[in-house]
């Protein structure tokens, strides 16, 4: 099972919808996405936070961001929510600003590796009014449709980024080199289940062993171990949650020496066992 979501950024530069979706498993993918709340509530688990998003709230997901949606238990309400699609590199950002966009709204640290939220009364008036034209000229398809499109989407950044200068979020995130590890990601996510050597990933990358170690942390937040042990463990969570196979399957499926090493890693990330996961939160 893989979790690398994919977008053809020539044939699909965007996509935007609304939907009451309240379950969505783990993923991650090239492109941004921004999430604005028209009704009721949901919950948003990105790495290894949560944020719950109410009525007029606006999130922003990284590129390469790992996340899924989750139903807030405590909401009355019916959900609705607007979801926009895009890609940052193949936005036409006027060179003057790449690096602050790419600064905002592509590079992240381990201290800034959670979803942007945007919350405020002031605010979510006009960030509604723009997410419906984007949705409107998007299904209406009107005369320059996707230049009003790709106007509405800068809009959106542009209130993001202005939010992030007042509350002093605004600085320079980009890591060692500006690697692009992309491909990397893809291949740890195929290959999770096979035995996979960090010297390798980084002779991928024409870097030596610590170069690419020290660069993959500081792009990432975490070691590529760590990375690597993420992954398998959020790939064995949904396998625990959504299918009846055994824990030695599960183990077996998702990179892990054995049963007994994968419950132990398991309770240590989860403070449960996977046994109690399957019993409290299976859906």
């Amino acid at each position: 099972m893989e979790i690398f979501e994919y977008i053809d950024e020539m044939k699909q530069p965007y996509d935007i919808f609304y939907t009451d979706c309240v379950h969505s498993e783990l993923h991650w993918h090239y492109y941004s996405e921004m999430l604005y709340i028209v009704s009721g509530s949901i919950r948003v688990i990105c790495n290894d936070g949560e944020t719950v998003l109410r009525k007029g709230d606006m999130c922003y997901l990284y590129p390469l961001q790992l996340h899924s949606i989750k139903a807030d238990k405590t909401c009355k309400e019916p959900v609705k929510y607007a979801v926009i699609k895009f890609n940052m590199y193949t936005l036409g950002i006027p060179q003057t600003y790449i690096r602050k966009m790419y600064d905002c709204f592509v590079y992240r640290t381990e201290t800034t590796d959670f979803c942007m939220v945007i919350r405020s009364e002031k605010l979510k008036e006009s960030m509604a009014d723009i997410v419906q034209d984007i949705f409107e000229e998007y299904t209406e398809k009107r005369e320059m449709y996707m230049l009003a499109v790709q106007s509405g989407i800068y809009k959106l950044l542009i209130i993001m980024a202005r939010q992030m200068k007042t509350n002093g979020d605004f600085k320079h995130k980009r890591s060692d080199g500006d690697v692009y590890f992309n491909h990397i990601l893809e291949y740890i996510d195929a290959h999770s289940s096979e035995q996979i050597e960090v010297q390798d990933l980084a002779e991928m990358c024409s870097m030596s062993y610590s170069h690419f170690a020290r660069s993959f942390k500081a792009r990432y937040g975490r070691s590529c171990k760590e990375y690597i042990l993420y992954i398998r463990l959020n790939k064995a969570q949904n396998m625990l949650l959504y299918s009846d196979y055994s824990m030695e399957y599960i183990a077996q499926e998702n990179g892990f020496s054995d049963s007994s090493y994968f419950i132990r890693v398991y309770k240590k990330w989860r403070g449960i066992t996977p046994k109690q996961e399957r019993m409290q939160n299976r859906l």
